[in-house]
C-alpha cells in the first residue's frame, strides 16, 4: 500500500544534522517510510511468508528531495552566533550519497539522503552552527544547528566495536574514515598525530588514549575477501587501551566521537545470547506460546497430523546422487513449493505404498524456508566447538529458549535439537538426507531417500553430542548419543558404496564421507576410550582445514592417552600453520583489518581455526590471538562504514528488518540475532527479489561504479530474499562459534 502525508507534511522529512569533523557537516532527509503491521493480529499473524493486503504501508512524505538543487552549494548558508568567522557562510561543495532504506512488498523503494557540506573554514570547540536550508529542495525543514563538541558531538566517522570491548585486551582496535559519497573519500592525512581520547560518559574523566594513524589506503582492499571495497576509503587507526569497566565514548581531536560503547568482562554474552536466539527462531516445530520465549517462535509448526491441519511427510527414495537430482539444476529441495504437487519429482519418487513419517521433529530451517537437510549438520558443530574448547565453561540455562532452565546448557540443547531432529528421519536402520520444503500449500513435505553419507554424518552428529554431555557429567545423555553414534557409524560400514570421497556441502565448504567418519571416530575415542576408534581415527590421512577443524579439536581436548604421538604433533602444526595461512596473516594486508576469508558472504566470520589454535597456544601466542578474534567480532558489531551491528536486534544501531521470520508477531522488526548475506547478486533476472539490481538501481552514485563501500549493503529490508536472506551455516554458525568463543574465554 502507497500513502501520501497531507498537505503540511508534504517534502521529503529531516531526520538528523551531525558533524563529521571540523571541515564537514552532514544532514540526513528522508522520502518515505515503510510501516508494518507488527501487531500480531490478522491472517498473517505469526506466519511469516504469508503476506495480506495492509501488512506493510509505504507512507511518501510528499515532494522528494531535489537532488539536484540541494547540491548546490551557493543555495546554502551556514552561520555562528558564537564564531565570527561563521557570519553568513556558504559552504564550498554540497556532495550526496542517497539509499533505499524504506522497501515495500511491491518492491517499491524510498530514499534516504545524506548530504555532506564542505566548509569555507573550520569550525571552533564548543561553538554552534547553523544551517539555513534552501527553500526549494522539498525537504519540510528550513534550517538545523548543531553545535561543534568534540566531547558530545558524535562523528560517523568514528569507528568502534559500538557493543564495547572486553578488558583482557591490551590494545582496541576503532578506526577514522568516511565516504562522502559522489565526494569520495574524507583526506584525513592532516589529522595524522592528532590526539585519541578516551571520556568515560559517567564520570566526565579524559585521558588521552592514543594518536591517529594512518594504516592502509583504499587501494588495499584487494586484498579483503573476495577483493571487495568493503571501506572504500583510506584507512587511520585511532586505536586504545581500557581496561577499567565502564561506558565509554572514544573522541578524535577536531573531529568528534564515538557512540558510547561498554567496557567489562562479560562484553560478549549479550552477542552470545542474541546470536544463540537467532538460531532458535531458525528451528521448526516450536509452540507459540512458550512462557520463556518473545517474541514468537516461526509458525507453523509443521508436524505431521498436527499443524498445519492434516500436514503429511511422505517418504521418497530421491536423494542428491539420485539420476535427475543435479540436471534439475536449481535449489531441489525447494522443488515442491513451485510445482502442482504431483507434478513434484519428489511425488514421483515416494517409496511402495506411500509410507509416511509422523515423527518428524525441529531442526533449524534453511534460511527463511522450511527446509532442513544434511548440508545443516555444520550448525551442530560450531554450535559445540566453543563449549568443548572451554571444557563446558559456557553452561547458561537462561537465555531465553524453550529448554532454559531444564539443567542443561541452553547452548548444548540448541546443538542437540538438530541432532534429534536428523535421528527423527530414520527410516528403519537407514539415514535420510533431508526433508524438503512443503508444497504451496503447506500440506505436504517429502522426506529423502537414505544415503551412507547420512549414516556418516549422523555418526559424526551424536559423536560430537556424545562428548558435549561428557564434558558436562551427564551420563545418560553421553552413553545415548554415543550409542545411536555407533550404531549409525555401524550401518555405514556395512553399505557397499561406502561414500567416503563424495563430498557433502556444509556451508560454504564441503565434507567428505571419509570426514565425517573420522570425525565421529575421534569423539567416540573420548567418550568410550576405546583404542578401535583412535586407530579409526589416527590412521586415516588427515589434514587440517576450515571443513574439518571439528575433527582436529576432538582430539587436542582429547581426555585419554593418546597414542599417536606423531600425528598428534603434525595436527598441532598444522592447526597453527592453516590459521596463519587462513586468517591471521591477512589482517595486516587489510582495511578492514579483518581474518574471516568468506570470498562470498562478507558478514560471515569463520574463525575456528585461530580458536583452535589460541586453545594450543602459549600465553604470547594466545594473546596475539585474541587480538585477531576481538578484532574481527568488532567488525560485525560497529567498526564498519555503518556503524552498525550486523546481526537483528542487539546493540544501539543494528539491522531491523531482514529477509526472515518475525513478521507481525507482536514485536517490531524481523526475529533477533540473524545475520543476513546482504548480498548483490542475481538470483533471478527480473522484478522480483531475487534480482539485487532492482534495489540498487535506486543508490547514488551508482553502486557498481560510484565507489560505494561494499558493507554498507544493507537496506533494512524484508523482501530481497538475494540480499536480506541468510542460511545459518553460511553467515551464522561462524559467528556464534566466534562470540560464544570470546565469551567463554574472559
Amino acid at each position: 500500500m502507497l500513502l501520501a502525508l497531507p498537505a503540511g507534511s508534504m517534502a521529503s522529512r529531516f531526520i538528523d544534522i551531525k558533524v563529521v569533523d571540523k571541515d564537514y557537516l552532514m544532514l540526513q532527509f528522508r522520502d518515505g517510510e515503510v510501516h508494518y503491521r507488527d501487531s500480531g493480529t490478522g491472517k498473517s499473524a505469526f506466519l511469516g511468508h504469508t503476506f495480506v493486503e495492509g501488512d506493510d504501508t509505504l507512507l511518501v512524505f510528499g515532494e522528494r528531495l531535489k537532488t539536484a538543487e540541494a547540491q548546490r552549494a551557493g543555495a546554502w548558508l551556514v552561520s555562528s552566533p558564537d564564531d565570527k568567522a561563521f557570519a553568513k557562510t556558504q559552504p564550498l561543495a554540497v556532495w550526496r550519497k542517497s539509499k533505499p532504506m524504506n522497501t515495500d512488498n511491491t518492491l517499491t523503494s524510498e530514499l534516504d539522503h545524506w548530504l555532506f557540506l564542505k566548509l569555507p573554514k573550520s569550525m571552533r570547540q564548543g561553538c554552534t552552527y547553523e544551517v539555513s536550508i534552501p527553500s526549494g529542495i522539498g525537504v519540510d525543514a528550513d534550517r538545523a544547528s548543531v553545535r561543534f563538541d568534540v566531547w558530545n558531538s558524535m562523528s560517523e566517522a568514528v569507528h568502534v566495536n559500538i557493543i564495547g570491548y572486553s578488558p583482557d585486551e591490551a590494545v582496541h582496535a576503532a578506526d577514522l574514515y568516511q565516504w562522502l559519497g559522489d565526494g569520495g573519500q574524507r583526506d584525513y592525512r592532516s589529522f595524522e598525530g592528532k590526539t585519541v581520547w578516551l571520556y568515560n560518559v559517567d564520570t566526565k574523566a579524559k585521558q588521552k588514549a592514543g594518536r591517529v594513524k594512518f594504516w592502509l589506503p583504499a587501494s588495499a582492499s584487494s586484498n579483503e575477501a573476495g577483493g571487495k571495497s568493503l571501506i572504500g576509503t583510506d584507512v587511520w587507526n585511532i586505536d586504545f587501551s581500557a581496561q577499567r569497566p565502564g561506558r565509554y565514548r572514544l573522541v578524535v581531536e577536531d573531529v568528534g566521537c564515538s557512540m558510547d560503547f561498554e567496557v567489562g568482562r562479560d562484553i560478549y554474552y549479550e552477542p552470545y545470547r542474541y546470536s544463540l536466539r537467532g538460531y532458535y527462531y531458525m528451528r521448526l516445530g516450536e509452540p507459540i506460546d512458550t512462557a520463556r520465549v518473545k517474541p514468537a517462535p516461526r509458525q507453523p509448526r509443521f508436524i505431521p497430523e498436527t499443524d498445519p491441519k492434516g500436514f503429511t511427510v511422505y517418504k521418497t527414495d530421491f536423494h542428491p546422487w539420485s539420476p535427475g537430482w543435479r540436471e534439475l539444476r536449481t535449489d531441489v529441495w525447494d522443488e515442491p513449493h513451485f510445482k502442482p504437487l504431483r507434478q513434484s519429482i519428489f511425488w514421483q519418487h515416494r517409496l511402495p505404498g506411500n509410507p509416511v513419517n509422523v515423527d518428524v521433529r525441529g531442526g533449524h530451517s534453511d534460511a527463511f524456508d522450511w527446509d532442513r537437510h544434511l548440508a545443516h549438520v555444520s550448525n551442530i558443530y560450531d554450535m559445540l566447538l566453543p563449549y568443548i574448547l572451554s571444557d563446558g565453561k559456557l553452561n547458561e540455562d537462561g537465555m531465553g529458549i524453550r529448554e532454559s532452565g531444564n539443567g542443561i546448557p541452553d547452548l548444548v540443547d540448541e546443538a542437540r535439537n538438530e541432532v534429534d531432529f536428523f535421528l527423527s528421519i530414520r527410516d528403519g536402520e537407514a539415514y535420510s538426507q533431508g526433508v524438503t520444503n512443503p508444497c504451496a500449500d503447506w500440506s505436504v513435505m517429502f522426506q529423502a531417500g537414505c544415503t551412507t553419507m547420512a549414516a556418516w554424518a549422523n555418526a559424526a552428529n551424536c559423536a560430537i553430542m556424545a562428548e558435549a554431555f561428557r564434558i558436562g557429567r551427564n551420563d545418560s545423555l553421553c552413553k545415548y548419543y554415543a550409542d545411536e553414534a555407533v550404531r549409525a557409524f555401524r550401518f555405514a560400514s556395512r553399505q557397499e558404496n561406502q561414500q567416503l570421497d563424495d563430498r557433502q556441502d556444509i556451508g560454504s565448504m564441503q565434507m567428505r564421507g571419509r570426514d565425517f567418519r573420522q570425525m565421529a571416530a575421534a569423539y567416540l575415542y573420548n567418550v568410550t576410550g576405546d583404542e578401535q576408534w583412535e586407530r579409526a581415527f589416527a590412521e586415516e590421512k588427515y589434514q587440517v582445514n576450515i571443513a574439518n577443524v571439528w575433527t582436529a579439536a576432538a582430539y587436542i581436548v582429547c581426555p585419554r592417552q593418546r597414542h599417536y604421538a606423531e600425528f598428534y604433533e603434525h595436527l598441532k602444526a598444522g592447526i597453527s600453520a592453516e590459521a596463519e595461512r587462513y586468517n591471521t596473516s591477512q589482517v595486516g594486508q587489510r582495511p578492514s583489518r579483518r581474518a574471516a576469508n568468506d570470498r562470498r558472504w562478507q558478514t560471515s566470520q569463520n574463525l575456528q581455526l585461530v580458536m583452535l589454535a589460541h586453545y594450543l597456544g602459549d600465553k604470547s601466542v594466545r594473546k596475539r590471538l585474541e587480538h585477531v578474534m576481538y578484532t574481527e567480532a568488532g567488525w560485525a558489531m560497529g567498526r564498519n562504514p555503518g556503524n552498525i551491528v550486523e546481526m537483528t536486534g542487539l546493540g544501539q544501531r543494528h539491522i531491523t528488518d531482514c529477509y526472515s521470520t518475525g513478521r507481525n508477531d507482536g514485536v517490531p522488526g524481523t526475529h533477533p540475532g540473524q545475520t543476513p548475506f546482504n548480498g548483490t547478486e542475481t538470483w533471478s533476472a527480473g522484478h522480483n527479489g531475487g534480482d539485487a539490481r532492482v534495489i540498487l538501481k535506486y543508490c547514488y552514485p551508482d553502486w557498481n561504479n560510484g565507489g560505494w563501500p561494499r558493507q554498507e549493503s544493507y537496506f533494512n529490508q524484508r523482501y530481497f530474499w538475494v540480499n536480506g536472506e541468510f542460511t545459518p551455516r553460511e553467515t551464522m554458525r561462524g559467528k556464534m562459534a566466534l562470540l560464544a568463543y570470546l565469551y567463554a574465554i574472559r
